[in-house]
């Protein structure tokens, strides 16, 4: 299967072809760029206001006592590498240990891989509350890299720090950024990722997808996808860049904890359920381990597994044959460039979205990845005269805002019931495949 190569601009506003094919894979190229809105001076001085406001808030008001968050777990953990026992990262005994020495008290236990220590050792030199204020600094660069890239690619009409303001309005990046989580990290990996692709670099998407190994349950169901609807050499350059990542991470775990930690790493995962302290909890997952957790009241009856399978299986079915929908074979006489361009970025928000369903642990503060579809689909909202004369994408706005209610997080928080929040996230999934499916049939303006 071949794609659309680039248009000349001549060529897109007569319907001439530019004579040439390309990979189907990545061959979406910048529309026009046009001017960024708000004033430059006007937009920097009160974005740099309020990151100011932001972090001092912080420094002087949450640094105090940063019990409650789970950046302790993850120091103590690098505390741990620091003084020589990588080889018992998964010694819950120890952890606890660590967690009294160093945090005052004893949080919720490390999960996370072991070559993800390193990169904590990198503030865990320091004390515990400056330690978390630069990891918050970094935090928010990690942040500002991703938005202003991901701007920048789109060519987006608004300024990347008036999109960055909005972002910290959004309630899983506040989460992420207070409790000193990785996820935006992982934000930055995968915006990184999803514009090699646009670009037809499989390579280096492939290890920019493997950098975000650190969430292994969100990427590899979507690595899983996107190898699937690949040509033959895009496929193969797509898993040797993930590939790559994935040998060096796991050679820098056997070098932390031994070779061991192969078999380590999994059972404490699965006994994560009998520990009093994981801070596992299914009803604040919003994916469907967390929905059928809700309906089921359990997770581990017969009915409860086959209902995470299968709706599973059925969201990364329906995540191929969007792609599908999304790479047509070419076309000489087509002049739909941007059409196809918004085709390939819904094709990537529905997969983005599909992984995050399917994903069997999901924290609130991860669901910061949804900072890509929302951009994505906001993006096309704003560009194309035709998108907003469709109720569908009327209701994929709705479903949007209602994502960015603020009341809605601290409500599903507080009620210990954030599996719920997968329901607007579910129904975006939905008309996001559908959405790509019409568009093919409107005649560009």
């Amino acid at each position: 299967m071949t794609g659309i190569g680039p248009l000349r601009e001549e060529d897109s506003r007569t319907g001439r072809s530019a004579g040439a094919t390309a990979s189907i894979d990545c061959g979406v190229h910048r529309p026009e760029t046009t001017r960024p809105l708000v004033p430059s001076r006007a937009k920097t001085i009160v974005f740099l206001g309020f990151v100011f406001f932001l972090f001092t808030f912080v420094g002087v008001r949450l640094s105090a006592s940063l019990q409650g968050t789970d950046f302790p777990d993850f120091y103590c953990a690098a505390r741990m590498l620091l003084e020589g026992h990588g080889h018992q990262l998964y010694d819950t005994e120890l952890q606890r240990q660590y967690q009294e020495r160093y945090a005052g008290g004893v949080g919720t236990l490390n999960i996370h891989p072991p070559f993800e220590a390193p990169l904590y050792s990198l503030v865990a030199w320091l004390p515990l509350r400056q330690a978390y204020l630069l990891w918050f600094a970094l935090n928010l660069l990690f942040l500002g890299i991703a938005v202003r890239h991901l701007a920048g690619d789109l060519s987006s009409r608004w300024h990347w720090s008036v999109l960055l303001a909005a972002s910290f309005t959004f309630v899983p990046v506040l989460l992420s950024l207070l409790q000193g989580q990785d996820s935006l990290l992982l934000l930055l990996a995968m915006i990184l990722a999803f514009t090699a692709l646009r670009h037809e670099r499989p390579f280096a998407a492939g290890c920019w997808f493997g950098l975000a190994l650190c969430k292994f349950q969100i990427v590899l169901p979507l690595v899983l996808v996107l190898i699937f609807t690949r040509s033959k050499t895009a496929r193969s350059e797509l898993a040797k860049g993930f590939g790559l990542l994935a040998l060096v991470f796991a050679a820098l775990s056997a070098a932390i904890s031994g070779w061991a930690v192969f078999v380590d790493y999994p059972r404490f995962l699965l006994s994560l359920q009998t520990q009093s302290s994981s801070g596992v909890a299914p009803t604040m997952m919003a994916n469907f381990h967390g929905l059928v957790h809700i309906v089921f009241r359990g997770e581990h009856s017969g009915w409860a597994i086959a209902a995470v399978s299968i709706l599973s299986a059925a969201a990364l079915i329906k995540a191929v044959s969007v792609w599908k929908r999304a790479l047509p074979a070419y076309q000489p006489n087509s002049s739909d460039s941007m059409q196809r361009a918004g085709n390939f970025d819904l094709a990537f928000t529905n997969t983005l979205l599909a992984a995050l369903l399917v994903s069997y642990y999901l924290n609130p503060h991860d669901l910061s990845l949804l900072l890509l579809p929302i951009l994505l689909a906001l993006h096309h909202a704003v560009v194309p005269t035709f998108w907003l004369q469709d109720r569908k994408n009327w209701l994929m706005l709705g479903l949007i805002a209602i994502l960015f209610l603020p009341p809605l997080h601290l409500w599903a928080l507080s009620a210990h019931l954030y599996a719920l929040v997968a329901l607007p996230l579910f129904f975006l999934f939905l008309i996001s495949g559908t959405r790509l499916r019409q568009s093919r049939s409107i005649p560009m303006t």
